[in-house]
């Protein structure tokens, strides 16, 4: 029973992304979002996953607040330093081998979406905890966390996901 009401959860979750993105309210377009939606949750637990959809990929409320409000606030400082970086002619790169303290593969995948979200730096390849971002040349932030050995910010929060 519990499984079904996650499953119909994830439905409605899907189908409502597919309204936003063919923004359409007609009753063919929610139709076609149940649809896809029912297909793609019922093909990915069958054939992608090891593991159940719900145990792969459950996040609690609170942590999802959390890593979402920081994630936008980091967003926008970190847009608002790339343009000043651009305009003022700091826009040379480097790549940094980061290893991160998580060992959740959600948790990772998400620390990486994040940091390709954040303007000024882009996750370019993940092997297993190690990520390969390309950053402005001045950006310290994963520099100096390697160096010290502590988990950012992101990671501190993401790390709650493992428990």
């Amino acid at each position: 029973m519990k499984k079904l009401r996650h499953f119909i959860i994830l439905i409605f979750i899907f189908t409502g992304i597919w309204l936003i993105f063919n923004e359409s309210l007609d009753f063919s377009q929610i139709l076609i979002g149940l649809f896809f939606s029912v297909v793609s949750v019922l093909f990915t637990n069958r054939y992608l996953l090891e593991n159940d959809y719900i145990e792969a990929y459950s996040i609690k409320p609170a942590i999802l607040f959390h890593y979402t409000t920081y994630l936008f606030i980091q967003i926008y400082r970190s847009g608002f330093s790339a343009i000043l970086k651009i305009i003022r002619g700091q826009d040379a790169v480097k790549i940094i081998e980061y290893e991160t303290c998580i060992r959740d593969d959600l948790a990772i995948c998400l620390l990486a979406n994040a940091i390709t979200l954040t303007p000024g730096t882009v996750t370019i390849g993940k092997n297993g905890r190690l990520l390969q971002i390309l950053s402005f040349q001045d950006e310290n932030t994963f520099t100096d966390i390697t160096e010290g050995k502590t988990c950012s910010p992101y990671e501190m929060i993401l790390r709650s996901l493992e428990s």
